[in-house]
């Protein structure tokens, strides 16, 4: 017996989250009972800025027709279906629950469920008790909620509900969505019971993954994770959450610090793990902690504290030691890239079945100028695995070939890859860059059109399409480019005069907006210049000089503490850029932030030594 979940529609006034996530929770009771239930989340597809992002729709404030739910009959071949209905006035709640089946209009069930919030409880068992009923299932008579206090578990799915939407969009939420207000829902329920442990770990869950894809603001996240800390002061999660935080907005201070009490709280969960038989979970969480330790000191500079933490970190991990790869590149950067394929090896012969370790070891022989050793790694992986694990040697192998001029069968290694794995960005572009390589530019762009057709980043997205453009629209591009040359060559006036009648031809060319940006600024037109910067942020997100324009346009307009807020962004999306972190020390300086100006600058010193050309610029910020 199949079944499919819709969320509950919500009445006008009434939080859609509750209604998805009380259907949500009905599901999940009976799925852990091994009931098929297919789960249906009504996300669109909307265009913000050109980007396409998911957003959440509640499809009516009213139950609806048959007709709305027999496609789902149509399409897939579920057995039955579940809707329904929320309502909540004066903290009255009515939820009307329904059942259908195949080719049948009429409800199999209906019922409305009234109650007030002591009554909730009782009300989703009853809900979750019809749902395994339909699906030939039982579900135990007392269910766990994980506390006994309906508020704290209504303000904890308001707030879980957020942690599912970024999760589901991958975090491309829409532009208007804030988590700020689930932040408070959650520290509320984890105040009203703070032995309910699914707040204080969604607020960790929360934070990490609004970090990761840079949403929200950074204080309220901090401010979060803080209060939760606070209030669970025993548990290392919201620690290792702050890590990343701070490490993503390039505070490496308060990351490795985070880290650290981050590991410190885990070892103090040691004897409750072995209780729990939870002693592998608990070892890998540990080498988690010691990794993100490691990357965050070795972005500091300390690659002596970076190394001692991978180390720490392989030595607890499974059998693929993903920090080895950490490990090596610290190695690499302090001259000691000989080492690397002996610390592959080392593991490789302690697993020699996996190809991943095959492949890692093959690829450090090359990168150590071992370029015969490499060679017959892979030769010999090929003629070792089977045939799905030499698709993984192939995909590695395929840019060596590359780089030695076998084109042909790179491409033929490629192209295997690709019949398995159609929409792999980065390999679909080392495919095209290989054709093009082999004088078959003709055929770069249908590849080209696979990969935008692949959902890739906003990056990704900019330069394939500027890559598109050039193939297939050259006289264009060639008209941007005589554009650049009178920029370099100080004719502003003519750079902006030949892109102008551009615009709306090549309004996804991202060369093209990035000179009319610094046209503009040369010509002293901050507006123009600005709103220029800000098309090419929202097309290539990742372009310094995007960043660059942008701040010198708003200075100009005396607008010292948005370019400041701006860098500050900016450093953390590129936390190794120098130049990305010198504008950030100038724009501090700028807005008054004399002392982090400082320090930024005393960094950049430090990893660049002396630099003549540097010296106007770091006069005007320790000035």
């Amino acid at each position: 017996m199949k079944i499919a979940v819709l969320p509950f529609n919500a009445a006008e006034g009434t939080r859609p989250a509750l209604g998805r996530q009380i259907a949500n929770f009905c599901s999940e009771m009976v799925r852990n009972q091994g009931a098929e239930i297919n789960s249906i989340s009504y996300l669109a597809q909307v265009d913000q800025d050109g980007e396409q992002r998911a957003a959440y729709v509640n499809v009516a404030d009213k139950l609806v027709e048959f007709s709305f739910i027999a496609p789902l009959f149509e399409q897939s071949d579920v057995d039955k279906a579940m809707d329904g209905l929320i309502e909540v006035t004066d903290e009255i709640f009515k939820i009307t629950q329904r059942f259908f089946e195949r080719g049948n209009e009429t409800p199999l069930f209906e019922k409305e469920y009234e109650f007030d919030v002591d009554g909730l409880f009782s009300s989703m068992t009853e809900m979750t008790a019809e749902l395994a009923r339909q699906t030939n299932v039982a579900v135990p008579e007392t269910l766990e909620f994980g506390t006994d206090n309906p508020r704290a578990f209504l303000n904890f799915i308001e707030g879980f509900d957020s942690l599912q939407y970024v999760q589901q969009a991958n975090g491309m939420v829409a532009q208007e969505f804030n988590p700020d207000q689930s932040y408070a829902s959650l520290l509320r329920a984890l105040e009203a019971d703070t032995d309910f442990v699914g707040p204080y770990e969604t607020i960790c869950g929360l934070g990490r993954l609004c970090a990761q894809h840079r949403i929200g603001t950074f204080d309220a996240a901090e401010a979060a994770l803080r209060k939760a800390s606070e209030i669970v002061p025993n548990d290392f999660k919201a620690f290792y959450a702050l890590g990343e935080l701070y490490q993503g907005v390039s505070l490496g201070d308060k990351a490795t610090s985070a880290y650290e009490k981050a590991l410190t709280l885990h070892e103090e969960g040691r004897e409750d793990a072995a209780k729990e038989g939870q002693v592998e979970n608990w070892l890998l969480e540990k080498a988690s902690i010691y990794s993100r330790l490691g990357i965050a000191q070795m972005t500091m500079g300390m690659p002596v504290n970076a190394e001692l933490n991978f180390k720490k970190a392989i030595d607890l991990e499974g059998p693929d030691k993903p920090s080895l790869q950490f490990l090596a590149g610290v190695l690499g950067q302090t001259g000691r890239a000989h080492e690397i394929p002996g610390l592959w090896k080392a593991q490789l012969d302690k697993n020699p079945q996996s190809v991943q370790l095959t492949v890692a070891y093959a690829v450090a022989l090359v990168n150590a100028d071992r370029m015969e050793d490499g060679v017959k790694e892979f030769e010999k992986a090929l003629e070792t695995f089977v045939e799905e694990e030499r698709l993984f040697v192939k995909r590695f192998y395929a840019p060596l070939l590359v780089n030695n001029e076998d084109l042909d069968r790179a491409m033929d290694f490629y192209e295997d890859c690709i019949d398995t794995a159609p929409n792999d960005i980065p390999l679909l572009l080392e495919y095209a860059r290989t054709l093009a390589a082999a004088k078959r530019e003709f055929e770069v762009p249908a590849v080209l059109d696979s990969i935008l057709a692949s959902n890739p980043d906003p990056n990704t997205r900019a330069e394939t399409l500027a890559w598109k453009t050039e193939l297939t629209e050259p006289k264009r591009a060639e008209a941007v480019m005589s554009a650049e040359k009178k920029l370099s060559e100080g004719d502003f006036d003519g750079a902006v005069r030949e892109l102008r009648p551009l615009r709306n031809w090549l309004a996804d060319y991202w060369k093209l907006w990035a000179i009319l940006a610094a046209a503009h600024n040369r010509l002293n037109q901050p507006e123009e210049a600005k709103d220029a910067a800000e098309r090419l942020i929202n097309l290539y997100p990742g372009c310094e000089i995007a960043y660059a324009e942008l701040m010198a346009a708003l200075t100009t307009m005396g607008k010292a503490d948005d370019a400041y807020s701006l860098m500050r962004y900016a450093a953390g999306m590129m936390p190794s850029s120098l130049g990305i972190h010198l504008n950030l020390a100038l724009a501090a300086k700028r807005a008054g932030h004399t002392d982090e100006a400082k320090a930024i600058a005393k960094q950049i010193r430090e990893a660049v030594g002396p630099n003549p050309e540097l010296d106007p610029v770091f006069a005007e910020i320790e000035g």
